[in-house]
């Protein structure tokens, strides 16, 4: 590992980061709130509103820059998709080693320029294996990212294609070129599918990983079948007993991050330093179950900016949506991420799997996705995956009204009152095979979502830095490693100043060293497994837990957040975003309601229809339809 990877790696820890560029605008604290910390520096860097596609579709390209939205990303991509499918419609670009067709990536520039003049472009470089490569390094890198990671030649070999594209990229269209994407991996996402698998490259990574580290764990790494079992429960592992299977764990996710910075720190040093750099990478909140061998629990602040999907399990309409980033950390650094919106529309038969039933689903679910992105300052894009996601002329004028709006918008803090902490360096503990796992992920984040509150996802190592005065709930649900530093840090900042605190399956069960269920009730205030929901009143806080996280619904989570002191903005389930200044509802069912605002507003107008909803009011009634996401400026 080069000594930059080590300094980056050491500074972040096994934080996951997400990042992203920004807009030039002025900084708007409102209400005397402390900004968080790196959000001048988040504001100072460029927006990005884009549109997107695998496929050519230009006439929908020449569309959404009639909108105004004039970025454009395409996929210099050498490689073919699980659909078997080609990622790009243009000829190979990587045709051998320093041997490439350029004129198919100016094919692909040219082609958009003609429909869209003003166009600047996101150019995602395809890292991945080439067809013609992958018995040179007998791996595809697109399935077996961690066992090409360990390797040098494809490291090398991959990074000199990498420089000589940004050359000619560069030279020919730098003019119009904002950022670079480094694409590999899965699905181009940096995902690993291997599962625990070993291979004669990974397993020399291994020992050489152990000995940097000086950890007698074995010559070969622990087998699938090894990982997918787990001393306490089959869900935890013991640190005394079975210290290899942590370990491993985080050599794995290791081998993505450091490749990744491998790449980012020579592309860095090829391109003009206002230009920025981005990868898919960070997926916390991924799908079950593989938020530990996916192997994205490792980052960098070498990467300007992360990009992930929204949520793929939350997206039916009423829904909370939500990214697959731990996108507070984000913030913390200094930067924005990008929220790829990727649904396909109702009557879209490969991509939409019937989520979306109507055209006014269509309306309600890409203006809460835009609304998410907007209550979170951050960039978005239309990802019109494989065509015709936004052929509808109503969904079109739906997303230029939302680009005024987002026009219109100026960065501002968070207003939320619910704090959930993502806990990586706990997950390595963790058999991600056992179904109780599940409580660690996405369910917790998707029923808090329903409650009509707004929420911000940080990383135990953002704790530290954050001020927490404005939480009172804050949900350690997947905390399950206590040391002596994180005890005392705890209870000065964490568990204190009448705060509720949510805890879920076993709370500080190992210590990094060993396991033990009774240490359980002392953050939990009650024995392990104690049946039902459970609130202690601690000293100094209030202590909530639950073994079974199916117990955590939309209904016993308002009554948590209620009691907590949490501002509720319906008195119905609702998804709500809100930051200083802006408002936005998502509902699935219609009909009047009463909207409740924190403090009274001077005037509250309807963003899209330009109507004034309310004067001096702390409150307001508001018809909705059904389906409906309504978008609110809040002035004081």
């Amino acid at each position: 590992m080069e000594n930059k990877e080590k300094s980056a790696l050491a500074e972040l820890g096994n934080a996951v980061t997400a990042v992203m560029f920004a807009v030039l605008a002025p900084v708007v604290a409102l209400g005397g709130a402390p900004e968080p910390v790196g959000f001048k520096e988040q504001c100072q860097k460029q927006l990005w509103v884009t549109y997107r596609s695998f496929n050519k579709e230009f006439e929908r390209t020449g569309q959404f820059a009639a909108m105004g939205i004039t970025n454009r990303c395409f996929f210099a991509a050498n490689t073919i998709n699980g659909l078997a499918k080609p990622y790009c419609e243009y000829p190979l670009i990587w045709k051998g080693f320093k041997d490439y067709d350029w004129s198919a990536l100016d094919a692909q520039a040219e082609d958009l320029v003609k429909v869209s003049p003003n166009a600047r472009f996101m150019v995602l470089i395809d890292l991945n294996t080439p067809y013609w490569a992958t018995h040179k390094f007998w791996l595809d890198s697109f399935t077996d990212i961690t066992h090409a990671g360990v390797m040098p030649e494809w490291r090398n070999r991959t990074k000199e294609w990498m420089l000589d594209f940004i050359a000619y990229a560069e030279k020919r269209w730098g003019n119009r070129i904002g950022c670079y994407i480094l694409s590999g991996g899965g699905t181009s996402e940096w995902y690993e599918y291997d599962r625990g698998r070993t291979s004669y490259a990974k397993t020399k990574g291994w020992k050489g990983w152990c000995k940097a580290r000086k950890l007698s764990l074995g010559e070969t790494p622990p087998t699938p079948q090894s990982l997918s079992r787990a001393a306490f429960e089959n869900l935890v592992y013991d640190p005394a007993k079975e210290p290899e299977k942590i370990a491993y764990w985080k050599f794995h996710n290791s081998i993505t991050a450091n490749a990744i910075l491998f790449f980012a720190n020579a592309a860095r040093k090829a391109i003009p330093k206002e230009k920025e750099i981005g990868v898919f990478f960070g997926y916390y909140l991924t799908s079950c179950p593989h938020q530990i061998s996916f192997a994205h629990l490792d980052a960098s602040p070498d990467i300007d900016f992360f990009i992930a999907p929204g949520n793929y399990s939350d997206r039916a309409i009423g829904g909370g949506a939500g990214s697959q980033l731990v996108y507070g950390t984000a913030l913390r650094y200094g930067k924005r991420f990008l929220h790829e919106i990727d649904f396909g529309p109702h009557d879209q038969t490969q991509w939409g799997r019937g989520l979306w039933k109507t055209l006014e689903d269509d309306l309600a679910g890409n203006t809460r996705e835009a609304a998410f992105a907007m209550a979170h300052n951050a960039n978005y894009w239309w990802f019109d995956m494989w065509g015709g996601f936004y052929r509808n002329p109503k969904v079109r004028e739906r997303i230029a009204a939302l680009k005024k709006v987002q026009d219109a918008l100026k960065p501002a803090p968070s207003v939320a009152e619910i704090l959930i902490v993502c806990d990586s360096e706990s997950l390595y503990h963790v058999n991600e095979k056992c179904p109780l796992e599940r409580a660690f992920g996405q369910h917790l984040r998707n029923k808090l979502a329903r409650i009509a509150a707004p929420y911000d996802i940080y990383s135990f190592d953002d704790l530290p830095v954050l001020d927490m005065d404005r939480y009172r709930l804050v949900c350690l649900n997947s905390t399950l490693l206590i040391t002596p530093e994180r005890t005392k840090f705890l209870r000065e900042k964490v568990c204190a100043n009448g705060r509720t605190v949510l805890w879920c399956y076993a709370p500080g069960v190992t210590d990094g060293k060993t396991l033990d269920a009774a240490r359980v009730k002392e953050w939990a205030g009650v024995p392990f497994k104690t049946p039902g929901i459970s609130a202690t009143q601690m000293e100094g806080w209030r202590s909530v837990y639950a073994y079974d996280y199916k117990l955590f619904t939309p209904e016993s989570l308002t009554k948590i957040a209620s009691d907590a002191g949490v501002h509720l903005y319906l008195d119905k389930p609702a998804t709500v975003f809100a930051k200083e200044g802006f408002l936005a509802v998502h509902t699935k069912d219609g009909g009047e309601k009463t909207v409740r605002l924190r403090t009274k507003a001077a005037k509250v107008v309807d963003f899209l229809s330009g109507e004034t909803i309310a004067r001096d009011a702390d409150s307001f009634r508001v018809k909705f339809a059904s389906p409906d996401t309504r978008l609110f400026k809040v002035e004081r």
